[in-house]
């Protein structure tokens, strides 16, 4: 009997991200189990497939391409991999199109797949997504506590779609850290240089007031993004005594290496988060943990204050402040980083993330089928021969004539969400967020 074919469809503009990672573990364990995956990568000017697969070579892809660059011309594509691939089951990774091009196919009679939806997020982007096609969607499969309580409450996806499969990291013998006594607290951090998830900018203001407290530190950046310029010269004091170091991208074979066996605490300031999954590689390389209490962090009930890491309300420098150093005792430091490995261990290995993919994607094939009618969605216009002719005629007279819109960049070329379809105030949404991420 061959095995049940799914197809992962994944933007290929970004191959050294934490999805991408995810990948490259999720897809082998598939195949052990059972399963014929294949990773479909959405391709054009601003999404380089040949790039992807260098850096994460081994897996069976194939490339998806619209040629127009339009709304149409992404669904025709999508179609068209469909056709070719057949599988019994697709997994849209941040591609929102897939959902029409499923519900063309279905609504046209053809035999169509399976689609689930892997939501790596709590954004209400997302959200709306899956609000506006829970008429095609056979299952939302999230990777936090919270992200499925949002499904159901917020998104309205009947219980019954919505599954949990957390991210994993491989456990290897970790690398004893050495006592601080006769040097400076090392503190690590690792992730992209932004405010308004990652709030970067409490950084500095955590260092001042840890060094009023006494306490000496040094503090190594991995990661990169927009906020980097404003850090380097808020922090500039520091880096000209060689207590600052900016790592910029790291990749994730450096990362142990570079940041984990060198520090003695990371740091981890988000406003959300559904790991992060840089925690869990932390935690398995024996590293103890000061982390903001994001959202994401209540209902997945991971992080224990006090029991395998130390918790800061968001925002609150001293807070953070006093927490860190907390960590300059070396046997309670030791202690936190034990029982966070006993607990990455138990919950958040690649083999249990592998099994709950595995038992996720089985509760979706099995399902009972959609009974929902399926309601015509209109395309925004992309252009005149749209307004002229219709979306579909003039879609087909654009690919003919070989025009193209060009895009400024990559989420404009293959969007991960249909921006149309969200109405939300995101003050409101992150405050009802908040309130639902409670134990």
């Amino acid at each position: 009997m061959d095995a049940t074919r799914v197809l992962f469809v994944a933007p290929s503009a970004y191959p050294l991200g934490g999805v991408q990672t995810w990948l490259d573990y999720l897809l082998p364990g598939l195949r052990a189990r059972g399963w014929h995956p294949v990773l479909g990568l959405v391709a054009g000017p601003l999404h380089d497939v040949e790039r992807y697969v260098q850096v994460h070579p081994g897996h069976e892809t194939v490339s998806i391409r619209s040629t127009t660059g339009s709304r149409e011309g992404r669904v025709r594509a999508l179609v068209d991999a469909i056709r070719r691939v057949q599988p019994q089951l697709l997994v849209s990774v941040n591609i929102s199109d897939c959902y029409a091009a499923i519900g063309r196919l279905r609504s046209q009679g053809e035999t169509a797949p399976r689609v689930a939806m892997a939501d790596h997020s709590l954004e209400p982007d997302f959200l709306a997504d899956a609000a506006a096609w829970q008429h095609v969607l056979d299952g939302f499969i999230g990777t936090n506590r919270l992200t499925l309580r949002l499904a159901r409450d917020y998104a309205g996806i009947a219980p019954s779609r919505v599954h949990y499969a957390p991210y994993g990291v491989p456990l290897a013998a970790p690398t004893p850290h050495a006592a601080t006594a006769q040097r400076k607290l090392r503190i690590g951090y690792s992730g992209r240089l932004e405010k308004k998830q990652k709030r970067v900018q409490d950084i500095p203001a955590i260092l001042a007031r840890l060094e009023a407290t006494g306490i000496d530190s040094q503090l190594r950046i991995a990661g990169d993004g927009p906020c980097r310029p404003e850090l380097e010269t808020q922090l500039r004091r520091q880096a000209a005594k060689g207590d600052v170091e900016f790592l910029g991208h790291v990749d994730a074979a450096a990362l142990g290496e570079r940041l984990y066996q060198w520090a003695d605490v990371l740091l981890v300031t988000s406003a959300w988060e559904t790991g992060p999954i840089v925690i869990w590689e932390a935690m398995a390389q024996r590293l103890a943990v000061v982390t903001s209490r994001y959202i994401g962090s209540g209902l997945e009930g991971g992080l224990r204050d006090g029991e395998n890491c130390l918790l800061y309300p968001a925002g609150d420098a001293n807070a953070g402040a006093g927490q860190l150093a907390r960590m300059a005792d070396s046997p309670f430091r030791h202690a936190l980083a034990a029982h966070a490995l006993e607990m990455v261990s138990q919950r958040y290995s690649r083999e249990r993330s592998i099994a709950a993919w595995d038992e996720c994607l089985r509760a979706v094939i099995g399902a009972p089928a959609l009974r929902a009618p399926l309601a015509a969605r209109e395309f925004a216009f992309d252009g005149r021969l749209d307004r002229w002719l219709g979306t579909s005629l003039g879609e087909t007279v654009r690919s003919l004539l070989g025009r193209s819109h060009v895009h400024a960049e990559p989420g404009g070329e293959w969007p991960h969400t249909d921006h149309r379809l969200s109405t939300a105030d995101e003050e409101a949404f992150w405050a009802m967020a908040r309130e639902k991420d409670v134990p």
